[in-house]
């Protein structure tokens, strides 16, 4: 979906369409169908964005909050909300809590079966974004009711993490183990006491949006470090420096796409422009690379040697390509994180000057806005009339920096002749 809607903003709406139900539908709340990421709703969100189509909200905000409550255990027979902990786990519906097959704590949970037992912390942190994309939309709507369920929510899943999942000697997140009765009582490590979760799963409360300032540092620490996270192909699922990380790994000491576009969209979100650019064009050079030799869509690639690996025609798997080229090589194109909503956009026939009205619901001091624009000139960037700072990354490709950003404002861009 989010790839179609590079291309084909109707097909991508009928790719949504394909997995939620009516209102109401007491078989199912919405199509389960794989890894139960609801990356549903960053469609949902990117579709807004680009339309700005109320019609699209109202017809899709009803299915979604059904979707979202299940997934929260909050509805029907949904089992994900059974440990006391307040945090959330889908083993019952699926093998895979976040389509990473090998990855290194999700396979000892199966063998040792721990399903009842241990929470990985993908799913608790994915539900606290979709519930703040939920509150965007349900404010939008005029939905005031609904608002204070999200926030509540948002609260309790924030909690049940900060308290439960924060491993203060390693400085990341982990799976959490409970007792028979549901109660938590420790961090899942391996034979060695090490934490298990030396993985991209211990990034998520970062694209949550819930971290201190501490905890940030040290995850984007090991997210930019070439000897933890970052290799010279993009972002590895499992840290290198990890005993369990291998290099012949399929999930375990490999190179994907999918949870990079995660990683990039919150570094917008975060203000780190730079390292978003990097995540992206990395990803697009190594996928132009693979591509131009074997014209293979690859599933992942392998960190030694930079080359693709797995199935050879996984065309999903592509849609991260397409929106990091749009976003950064597509004149007439606004790209931010999950934080921010567009209320109207408006680029000129030429990609020559862009008005946009935006609400940010975030609560960092400063964020990026990329604006890919008409290459033949220069400009001038204003937010709410004041001068905002930006760096042209390519011609005509301003990446914006905006400060103290308050809730809503107004993004102008104009060319200087």
């Amino acid at each position: 979906g989010l790839g179609l809607s590079v291309f084909d903003v109707e097909r991508a709406i009928d790719c949504l369409n394909a997995y939620v139900t009516e209102p109401g539908d007491t078989h199912a709340a919405f199509i389960h169908h794989g890894s139960p990421v609801p990356v549903q709703f960053y469609l949902f969100l990117e579709l807004w964005n680009r339309t700005q189509s109320k019609e699209l909200l109202q017809y899709f905000y009803p299915r979604l909050k059904q979707y979202y409550e299940f997934l929260a255990g909050k509805l029907g027979s949904s089992t994900t909300r059974q440990l006391k902990s307040n945090l959330l786990k889908t083993w019952d519906y699926f093998y895979n809590s976040g389509g990473w097959d090998d990855y290194p704590p999700q396979v000892y949970v199966h063998k040792n079966r721990l399903e009842k037992y241990v929470a990985p912390v993908i799913t608790t942190s994915q539900c606290i974004r979709i519930a703040k994309i939920l509150y965007m939309t349900a404010s939008a709507l005029g939905y005031m009711d609904d608002l204070s369920e999200y926030a509540e929510d948002i609260a309790t899943f924030t909690q049940a993490i900060q308290e439960h999942c924060w491993d203060e000697e390693a400085g990341y997140f982990s799976y959490v183990c409970h007792d028979d009765d549901g109660y938590p009582y420790g961090i899942l490590r391996d034979q060695n006491g090490v934490n298990y979760n030396m993985g991209l799963d211990r990034t998520y409360p970062l694209v949550a949006g819930i971290c201190s300032k501490e905890q940030k540092e040290r995850l984007l620490h090991s997210l930019m470090s070439d000897k933890h996270m970052w290799t010279d192909i993009g972002i590895s699922t499992v840290d290198k420096s990890a005993p369990y990380y291998k290099v012949d790994g399929y999930w375990n000491g490999a190179v994907w796409m999918p949870h990079q576009w995660f990683i990039w969209k919150t570094m917008l979100d975060m203000g780190m422009g730079d390292f978003a650019y990097k995540i992206a064009k990395t990803g697009l050079d190594l996928w132009e690379r693979e591509v131009s030799r074997t014209y293979h869509c690859f599933e992942h690639f392998i960190i030694q040697s930079g080359r693709g690996a797995g199935w050879h025609q996984f065309g999903g798997l592509s849609s991260p390509v397409l929106c990091w080229f749009e976003a950064y090589f597509r004149p007439g194109t606004l790209t931010f994180g999950f934080d921010v909503w567009a209320e109207e956009k408006r680029f000129s026939s030429c990609n020559t000057s862009l008005t946009a009205k935006l609400k940010y619901y975030g609560n960092e001091e400063s964020i990026n806005i990329i604006a890919v624009m008409n290459p033949d000139y220069k400009y001038r960037v204003k937010w709410n009339d004041s001068e905002a700072r930006y760096k042209e990354l390519l011609p005509g490709v301003l990446q914006i920096e905006l400060s103290k950003i308050g809730s809503e404002g107004v993004l102008n861009i104009e060319s200087m002749r």
